[in-house]
């Protein structure tokens, strides 16, 4: 059974333990790195002890892992300028204080954080700072319910987590002659162009442009970490869909089967046998037929001749009709 981290002695043998599973866990540093600071600090005078040891686990992961070289710690409270723990604290949580103790000391970024005991709880919290940039370059915050193993899994779960690179987002814009395209990124509409999407993971993307009248544009692009990625379309990249010969082919389709139709029926009526109470009346019923026979044949030449006009229409003009498979290729 594991034992809450209720006394200081409890806590000493937590982080022999934490520095050594830290340690094995760990690869061998595969270059020389930048110089940076790290400094841990107690939220309760109580605490302190666990804090420093905080400190130390975390520039030995430091060191290991990524071959930093360390600043020394008390070198960086004392160039912190300030006295108490609640006011190196405040200085921690200002990336101008940083700063200043970081030009000091030749560090472009600081590992600061703060850790206390609530009960059989520990709360420990660490910012990965770029002081050269004032911001805040990774956050991880953890808060450990439990015995010396799970203060082990937390601390070294949190260092890899902080020291992790950040892929940067990037962005996309789009412009188009027409101007007022419709754009999708992902299959998710965006907007019109012109058009600058929202942040997007580094990666592959597949974007879509599309205007009316017009074939669209498709195409898989690479979006870089930090870049935005610029894509001018001109009139070559959305041909004009011409819309007459589907008009065409439809009228001629119509044409055709009404033709067809009206030939057959015209066709069957010249095949009754010829009726009629005398001889004259025969003859007559004869003509008529007759005259089905040449309604029936024009219908078929008719009907023939708008099917192969709808039929060339179809072929000729496939894209305009039916519109182009689309697929993503990759870009350049």
């Amino acid at each position: 059974m594991m034992r809450a981290l209720t006394s200081p002695r409890a806590r000493r043998i937590a982080v022999a333990f934490l520095a050594g599973a830290t340690f094995a866990a760990l690869p061998a540093p595969a270059r020389a790195g930048e110089k940076i600071a790290v400094l841990v600090l107690a939220t309760a005078d109580k605490d302190r002890d666990l804090a420093d040891n905080l400190t130390e686990v975390i520039i030995a992961f430091a060191a290991r892992h990524g071959g930093f070289e360390i600043a020394g710690k008390e070198e960086f409270r004392a160039r912190l300028g300030v006295e108490s723990e609640q006011r190196a604290q405040a200085c921690l949580d200002d990336i101008s204080c940083l700063g200043r103790a970081g030009v000091s000391l030749g560090v472009r970024r600081i590992v600061a954080g703060s850790v206390g005991t609530r009960g059989k709880r520990v709360l420990f919290n660490l910012n990965l700072d770029n002081v050269q940039d004032g911001r805040v370059e990774s956050r991880v915050f953890r808060l450990v319910e439990g015995g010396v193993d799970d203060l082990i899994k937390a601390v070294q779960e949190a260092s890899v987590e902080l020291f992790r690179p950040r892929v940067e987002p990037g962005k996309i814009q789009v412009a188009s002659d027409p101007p007022g395209a419709r754009v999708s990124i992902d299959n998710a509409y965006l907007g019109v162009t012109p058009l600058i999407s929202p942040t997007l993971i580094a990666g592959k993307h597949d974007v879509r442009v599309e205007a009316t009248d017009r074939f669209p544009w498709t195409s898989r692009v690479e979006v870089r970490p930090s870049e935005e990625l610029q894509i001018r379309l001109s009139p070559d990249n959305l041909p004009r869909r011409r819309r007459w010969p589907g008009r065409v082919a439809t009228a001629s389709t119509t044409v055709a089967v009404a033709a067809l139709a009206s030939g057959g029926f015209f066709g069957v009526l010249s095949q009754l046998q010829p009726s009629g109470d005398s001889r004259e009346a025969a003859m007559q019923d004869l003509d008529q037929k007759r005259s089905f026979a040449r309604a029936a044949n024009i219908s078929f030449i008719v009907g023939g001749a708008a099917a192969a006009v709808a039929l060339y229409h179809f072929i000729r003009y496939h894209d305009d009709i039916f519109g182009r498979a689309e697929h993503y290729e990759e870009s350049p």
